[in-house]
């Protein structure tokens, strides 16, 4: 998908948000037609079980409905928008499918792996100094950047969903990862750690 491409869909995406967010079921199916392939590639992948991505792509598209009205067109445009409910969604499926049931017994030999407060803080404050850096960045690298090394798809797989050569993501991510570097000084980081 070209720059142009990108911007058209997102100006359509803004506008039937805004209907849908006046309960306007019709502008509603027309989200659902612009975003839907490319959101289940993604939750495929995420998941890698096709029925649990239609599950959770319902689901995404449910809570979008229902929160248009939150949509803010000055903090960011709209596929970008709907691809963090997309992703927080998968990742909410992933976490329930990963908790273990509860059981009677307590092994105390089990060690725990969670992390501990500390360290959920500092992580907590890295992703938000990575996400200025990445909202800085053009709109398709940022999201290619995302796509690769958050939700661990390929170039190629990233390439198909956003209809442009594989190459193009390599270099998007390349670039975008290089001015990530220059942004934020690995000494910074370790500062923060």
């Amino acid at each position: 998908m070209s720059k142009p491409e990108f911007a058209k869909l997102n100006l359509e995406l803004k506008a039937a948000l805004a209907a849908c967010a006046n309960g306007d079921a019709k502008a509603f199916k027309e989200v659902y037609r612009l975003t839907a392939p490319k959101f289940f590639a993604i939750l495929k992948s995420q998941l890698k079980d096709t029925e649990a991505a239609k599950d959770v792509l319902q689901e995404a598209y449910v809570s979008i409905w229902k929160n248009a009205h939150r949509f803010d067109a000055d903090k960011g445009n709209a596929f970008t928008w709907m691809l963090v409910i997309m992703r927080n969604r998968g990742l909410d499926r992933l976490r329930s499918e990963a908790r273990a049931p509860v059981t009677e017994e307590i092994a105390e030999t089990v060690p725990d792996g969670a992390a501990r407060p500390e360290q959920q803080a500092r992580t907590q404050h890295l992703g938000a100094i990575l996400e200025r850096h990445l909202a800085k960045l053009p709109e398709q690298v940022s999201l290619s950047i995302s796509l690769n090394v958050v939700q661990g798809m390929t170039c190629r797989e990233i390439g198909h969903i956003l209809e442009v050569s594989p190459n193009t993501v390599k270099a998007w991510v390349r670039r975008g990862l290089k001015k990530l570097r220059a942004d934020m000084p690995v000494d910074s980081v370790s500062a923060v750690l």
